[in-house]
């Protein structure tokens, strides 16, 4: 009977020992859920993310541990972000809530470097201060520095470091979706001959749209000196009327007589042209664009007119018998007249493909339309391929 008393008690103490442990683990269980709780944040208020490698998302914030935050995206839904690697999270307006929200962005190329440009040319969104970024083609790299919020500047140049080039652009601020900006390509043969070849371009740009889908149109001016050993023959300045230039044994007799130089050459050592250029870009899927750049060349056409006639009596030389000739001669001087504008379009259509916020690979199928020396219309490929890379 003692024995059975004793137990009884034993067990009325282990119960009351298991309701209390229950009552203090459902205590704790609903404090914790009201901790949780508080970590869900029920306001439906559009973030912009922005991670330490320049990478930007949208979407709503689901909960934020410390560690940690839980962002529902529109297109790649819910994703974990170390805080350690995000930079900023800023609000987003109303007007801009719209737009992402009907499809106008995605969580990716909202921002960055390569919002700037198509693939020659660029367009007048501003860049950011430190979005510096390298384009490397077949043929050649090219780097932008971004020195200011509006400002930057590059150097473009081949694998062998000539010619080398030069570029700026000043991006004017702009509240619409309308932009314009003013830039400026130097450039230089470098040791290529002699360094003996200069050359540049100066433009304005507008653009109309956002850095997902803009179209941008562009005007300027340019321009190359070309010294000896880059100058353009357009034909010989004196020709001995009725006789072949070339290996007649009269040339050196000719050349001593007043002065004439045979061999001289009609070239236009400056030349200018007007440049204007239509670009776009628009979104194909999630990481791709079609870009499309298209560029007229306006140069200045000349063509070779006899300025006047000389003529030259008793011209003394030993043929190629060795026999003594003397002979009389007309020579015609010629120079260069102009004659109409010589155009040259290039059309570049491609694709650019967004591999991450940070890298992009495009290639474009570009064709070159021209005439030749006597008006006829010439037409080659040049397809192109490039990688472009922030650092």
């Amino acid at each position: 009977m003692i024995m059975e008393n004793v137990q009884i008690k034993r067990l009325l103490a282990t119960s009351w020992k298991l309701v209390v442990i229950l009552i203090v683990s459902c205590l704790s269980t609903s404090a914790l859920a009201q901790v949780d709780g508080n970590k869900d944040t029920t306001d439906k208020q559009l973030m912009l993310v922005t991670k330490t490698d320049g990478g930007q998302f949208y979407g709503y914030i689901l909960s934020d541990d410390g560690r940690e935050i839980l962002l529902m995206t529109k297109t790649i839904g819910k994703i974990y972000i170390s805080k350690a690697d995000i930079a900023s999270i800023v609000k987003v307006s109303d007007t801009e809530s719209k737009k992402i929200e009907s499809g106008a962005y995605s969580d990716y190329r909202n921002e960055g470097p390569f919002t700037t440009r198509y693939y020659l040319t660029t367009n007048a969104l501003p860049i950011k201060k430190k979005e510096n970024y390298a384009m490397i083609h077949l043929y050649g790299p090219e780097v932008h520095f971004a020195v200011s919020d509006n400002l930057s500047i590059g150097v473009m140049s081949s694998w062998i470091a000539s010619p080398i080039a030069v570029a700026t652009k000043y991006a004017f601020n702009s509240k619409s979706d309308n932009h314009f900006a003013l830039g400026t390509i130097v450039g230089s043969s470098g040791f290529l001959f002699n360094a003996s070849g200069a050359g540049g371009l100066h433009f304005g740009t507008f653009t109309k749209g956002d850095r997902k889908a803009n179209m941008s149109i562009s005007a300027g001016y340019g321009w190359t000196i070309l010294g000896s050993d880059l100058r353009r023959s357009y034909d010989y300045k004196y020709d001995v009327r009725g006789e072949y230039h070339y290996d007649r044994s009269s040339t050196n007799a000719l050349a001593q007589f007043n002065g004439f130089s045979i061999s001289e050459v009609l070239d236009k050592p400056f030349t200018g042209a007007g440049v204007f250029g239509i670009s776009g870009i628009t979104p194909v899927g999630k990481k791709a664009s079609f870009i499309f750049d298209g560029m007229a060349v306006l140069t200045p056409n000349y063509k070779r007119s006899v300025s006047q006639t000389y003529k030259v009596d008793g011209v003394t030389y030993t043929d190629h018998n060795g026999n003594i000739v003397v002979k009389d001669y007309l020579i015609d001087e010629y120079e260069l007249t102009p004659d109409g504008i010589k155009p040259t379009i290039l059309i570049m259509p491609g694709m650019r493909f967004n591999q991450s916020h940070n890298k992009a690979f495009q290639i474009v199928l570009a064709g070159v339309i021209t005439t030749n020396s006597i008006g006829k219309i010439i037409t080659f490929p040049v397809p192109m391929v490039s990688w472009l890379r922030t650092f």
